[in-house]
């Protein structure tokens, strides 16, 4: 997937916010008083006073303690009850203390304290109460305490926010449990922030500081990119709905900056060396001036994860794995993955800690979760990633870190990171992906960040029904050399599958679907690639290069901002087969190298024989836009070799809307064996 022009840019810094489950248990809400009749609505996990009459206890989220399950007596509108009874004991929990304090004017109460955890969970305090939207007094003024010590794995949390309309401040910080926490917020209805542990091993970023709610976020510089573009990237989880208040502090003086994608239309603050904005889950990219990328990847909380102490939870500690990353750990993860397969503990947990691999192989019917705080860092001897033979061998990429080949009902879920050390295998001769799923079925990954891939990042070969979401994909970006051939995700030969909420920061193609074998046993078919964030060297969203068989139907690119790309959107489909139904559907272009749009049959490639008598039947862009005035080039071969059906829907070029192929507000490359061009 090489692009065109050899491309050279300045450093920079990104900030990636995604919408993804988090690390950590919810904390319970205290009871809302009401002034007059119904209180606030409570914090998850709590309940509502109605009128005052009641205030409830602090819950703790499961794994942890248990929270006081009833309030105090009942008060009047401008008094408060009397202290409420412990909670019955959650799994491993003790008891804890109930909310002290019954809502009135004043305000929701104290949150019950968080009880000791039981192994594996994460000890929550309770949270303050909230206030009904019409009162003027304080939100509950103290989080719970975190319990005494989380069990493994575990993330403790801070006190709840307030409710919807009040203005008092969020809950303390609880105290205990391990690295992470949930911050309170000052604004009514907001979210609040859940932090993972420290990667162990990663190098703090010496340019940014970030904070979300006031909580520092760790953020990482990726310093193994060697020579090419560093990027340094934090992350974390919201819980709740609404939004929070993000602070980046840069350690030099900068003019201006970028935030994207503009699309989200977010307004930042900037206040000498700190910009501040609010967002929900988002994955944004931040650049001062010139200077490096910093990206902020905030997710939504997780729904329900896995936990230490459930019947069908396998923990990986039991087989004495190494967690330093000083010895090489593979056969010992490979014997874990194994016996998870089919079993009555069919997940295999992988509690946080720094995990030496080579190529591991996961099996049918099993989830592999990676907890926040856990990386699965690839080994830098290329002989570590021999351990099994089978699969396709594309462009010498025989081998991956991750291997799914041949199996069915697999899940690869969590917050954590699967790193492959691909800068470094690279240079030892090894063209290797970071995952590849081959003739497999009903497979998802969810959650995870993928990061220094040597080659395509992500392959998913001859396989249906593949759902990949809440991606973050960042690899090597070269800026010394033309191209790196670290595409992002690739669907090749592949049918009813789709990437959802990504990100991709890729030194060749973002997304490239393919028909990679001349035997045509599978068809591409039906492939969505919805909700992305790219910014890459190559093509942001592309059909090809490879289009062998017969056809390729129905791939989508929709609701997908192309940060920055050399081309943007493209067919370039150079061999047999025929492509139709392809949708390009708001999609919006913040900056591109070469060309806007590019559907071509009469430039193939020089690196390889393509047949190139392909046709592209019936391609549709709708509500594209761009704030670039690039070449939209259609060329087709020959008679035979055609386009037909271009359809446009809604396009706009630096704000103005594009009517017709000879409209000047747009650029155009249009040859004789192109037809039916159509604009609404």
């Amino acid at each position: 997937m090489k692009p065109l022009l050899n491309l050279s840019f300045g450093l920079a810094a990104v900030i990636l916010i995604a919408a993804q489950p988090a690390c950590s248990s919810q904390s319970g809400g205290g009871g809302s008083g009401g002034k007059y009749g119904t209180g606030g609505t409570p914090s998850s996990g709590g309940t509502s006073g109605n009128g005052g009459a009641t205030a409830a206890g602090g819950t703790i989220a499961a794994g942890g303690g248990a929270g006081g399950s009833s309030g105090g007596a009942a008060g009047s509108k401008d008094g408060g009850g009397g202290t409420g009874t412990g909670g019955t004991i959650a799994s491993g929990g003790t008891i804890a203390s109930g909310g002290t304090t019954g809502g009135g004017a004043t305000g929701g109460g104290n949150g019950g304290a968080g009880g000791i955890p039981g192994t594996g969970g994460s000890a929550a305090g309770g949270a303050g109460g909230s206030n009904p939207a019409t009162s003027q007094g304080s939100g509950g003024r103290t989080g719970g305490t975190g319990g005494a010590g989380p069990g493994s794995g575990g993330a403790s949390r801070t006190g709840g926010s307030t409710g919807s309309g009040g203005s008092g401040a969020g809950g303390t910080t609880g105290t205990g449990g391990a690295a992470g926490g949930t911050t309170g917020n000052t604004d009514g209805g907001t979210s609040g922030v859940v932090t993972c542990p420290d990667l162990p091993g990663a190098p703090k970023s010496p340019l940014y500081s970030v904070t979300a709610n006031g909580t520092p976020l760790f953020v990482e510089k990726m310093t193994n990119f060697g020579s090419e573009m560093q990027v340094h990237y934090a992350s974390a989880s919201l819980s709740g709905a609404g939004s929070a208040t993000i602070a980046v502090t840069v350690s030099e003086s900068f003019s201006s900056y970028k935030l994207s994608p503009k699309s989200r239309q977010i307004s930042a603050t900037k206040s000498g060396n700190t910009i501040t904005f609010s967002s929900g889950p988002n994955y944004l990219i931040f650049q001062p001036d010139a200077k490096e990328l910093l990206f902020v990847l905030l997710d939504t909380e997780e729904t329900a994860p896995p936990r230490l102490g459930d019947a069908n939870v396998k923990n990986l500690a039991d087989y004495t794995v190494d967690s330093t990353g000083a010895t090489l750990v593979t056969s010992k993860i490979q014997s874990a993955i194994n016996a998870a397969s089919g079993a009555t503990q069919n997940i295999l947990y992988v509690p946080a800690g720094r995990y030496k691999v080579g190529e591991l192989w996961l099996k049918s019917n099993m989830t592999m979760y990676l907890a926040c705080g856990a990386i699965l860092a690839g080994s830098s001897s290329t002989g570590d990633f021999n351990t099994g033979s089978g699969g396709i061998n594309i462009e010498g990429m025989q081998h991956s870190l991750i291997r799914m080949y041949q199996i069915k009902n697999t899940k690869l879920l969590g917050r954590g990171v699967l790193d492959a050390n691909g800068h470094a295998i690279r240079a030892a001769g090894l063209n290797a992906s970071l995952m590849k799923i081959e003739q497999s079925s009903n497979i998802t990954v969810d959650g995870i960040v993928v990061r220094d891939s040597s080659y395509w990042n992500t392959l998913i070969y001859r396989s249906d029904a593949v759902t990949i979401q809440n991606y973050k994909v960042i690899n090597c970006r070269p800026t010394t050399t033309m191209y790196n051939n670290t595409d992002g995700v690739d669907f090749d030969e592949s049918t009813n599958s789709k990437l959802y909420n990504a990100f991709l920061y890729t030194g060749d193609d973002g997304m490239a679907t393919k028909n990679e074998e001349a035997s045509g046993v599978i068809n591409t078919k039906s492939i969505t690639h919805e909700h992305i964030v790219v910014y890459n060297n190559s093509v942001g969203c592309k059909v090809g290069t490879k289009s062998m068989g017969q056809s390729m139907d129905g791939i989508v690119f929709k609701d997908v901002d192309v940060v920055k790309a050399g081309r943007a959107m493209t067919i370039e489909a150079y061999d047999t087969a025929v492509v139709s139904n392809t949708t390009f559907e708001d999609v919006r272009v913040e900056a591109v190298d070469s060309m806007l749009i590019n559907l071509a049959l009469d430039q193939p490639p020089d690196w390889r024989d393509a047949a190139d008598t392909g046709i592209y039947k019936d391609t549709y862009f709708t509500n594209v836009s761009s704030d670039v005035k690039q070449v939209i080039s259609l060329h087709g071969k020959s008679s035979s070799a055609n386009i037909t059906g271009v359809h446009f829907k809604n396009l706009t070029v630096q704000g103005k809307a594009v009517t017709s192929q000879t409209d000047s507000d747009a650029s155009w490359s249009i040859n004789s064996y192109v037809s039916n061009i159509t604009f609404q």
